[in-house]
């Protein structure tokens, strides 16, 4: 597992212009939040790149890796006959794709604990892992169900976008009305970002914790890309 993620780690952080075009979108969001905002939406901002950029790991770039693996047969053969159960080598691969996003998350993890207190941090950890491991859990499915690259892509941008922009993730969920907000919360994407931000209560704790769990279970079901 640490080979994989030393492979990941070294392949995606070696040209610093790949590191800042991956920061772009969820950067300008929280400037343009901000700015619309006045200033009173920057938690939730902060809250929504985090999701962001978890969300743009899992539930793209992971599936399009491993969709890309069925067309290099010598390397994912390699993997896939290394000594390792085939649920630490999902982590493994996970975890090593998740490298580039991990300065990000923690510095706008910092700003939002300088804003909400130390206090917020246990909720803040919950939400990154749950979110984590399920938008992990749902890229997986994809690499396993999908067969080309390019529709692959399609799929992920859509689902990226619809889970990050139009729900309250950037934004807080009393712009909505009452009901939409009660509905929405049931998104994997709205739930994080509302434990993150501290706002909601308990519901979106409860929420984010199961996705977490879902996503965890489809990671120890992993059994190859083929499988």
């Amino acid at each position: 597992m640490m080979a994989l993620i030393e492979y990941y780690a070294r392949a995606l952080t070696r040209g610093r212009f790949s590191l800042i075009s991956f920061a772009i979108q969820p950067l300008s969001f929280i400037f343009i939040v901000y700015v619309v905002s006045g200033g009173r939406f920057l938690n939730t901002a902060l809250a929504g790149a985090v999701v962001s950029f978890i969300v743009g790991v899992g539930v793209a770039d992971l599936a399009i890796e491993l969709i890309g693996m069925k067309t290099r047969s010598r390397f994912y053969d390699i993997i896939m006959s290394l000594p390792e159960r085939s649920w630490k080598k999902a982590l493994g691969i996970s975890i090593g794709m998740s490298v580039p996003a991990l300065p990000y998350i923690l510095l706008l993890t910092v700003l939002l604990l300088s804003r909400l207190g130390v206090r917020a941090l246990p909720g803040m950890v919950l939400g990154i892992i749950s979110l984590w491991f399920w938008g992990a859990g749902i890229d997986f499915i994809l690499g396993v169900r999908m067969k080309e690259p390019v529709r692959t892509m399609r799929l992920s941008n859509i689902l990226v976008t619809g889970l990050t922009v139009f729900p309250p993730v950037y934004y807080p969920s009393s712009v909505l009305s009452e009901w939409l907000s009660k509905l929405l919360v049931f998104i994997p994407t709205m739930s994080a970002s509302q434990v993150l931000s501290g706002t909601g209560g308990s519901v979106p704790f409860i929420i984010a914790l199961l996705w977490g769990l879902l996503g965890l279970v489809f990671l120890l079901r992993f059994a190859g890309i083929e499988g």
